[in-house]
């Protein structure tokens, strides 16, 4: 009877054991795939970047064009420069940092040749890369601009 009794309580244990096995496995994998999901190619990535500029910065056509050009390209090139550092087996952040400050470096300096002055200078506000001078010249320009806009649309008024 003791045997049969030990039997059944280890039995019962084993179930328990796989069944916690299969559910952590199956935690897991889900875990992953939503993980891969989330993970954007650096390819989707400068495609929204490049909607995002273009609707923050009013651009031209031609200009949209350059942009996406520039952040197809650089994106590319620093995602697979990360990977090269991470499959080296290099952990410090210091490294990964300065791949990713230089590539941030070469956009700027491609895309201040395809901005107007403004759209460089906004740009710039929304990364917070403008001087407090910058930044308050922008802003009176911003004020004069719609200033104007007020008065033209003030005379457009006063002649119907």
């Amino acid at each position: 009877m003791n045997l049969y009794f030990i039997s059944n309580i280890m039995h019962r244990n084993i179930i328990r054991i796989i069944t916690l096995m299969l559910a952590i496995t199956l935690s897991a994998t889900a875990l992953k795939a939503q993980e891969q999901e989330e993970q954007k190619s650096p390819e989707e990535m400068a495609l929204e970047e490049a909607d995002r500029l273009e609707e923050m910065l009013v651009l031209q056509p031609h200009q949209t064009f350059y942009i996406d050009s520039i952040l197809q390209h650089d994106m590319r090139a620093l995602h697979d420069e990360l990977q090269q550092l991470q499959m080296s087996g290099t952990r410090e952040y210091v490294a990964f940092k300065q791949v990713r400050d230089k590539w941030i470096a070469r956009i700027d300096s491609a895309y201040k040749k395809v901005l107007t002055e403004e759209q460089w200078m906004q740009y710039c506000r929304s990364t917070g890369k403008l001087s407090k001078e910058e930044l308050k010249a922008l802003k009176a320009k911003e004020k004069a601009n719609k200033k104007a806009a007020k008065e033209a649309e003030k005379a457009r008024k006063g002649k119907d």
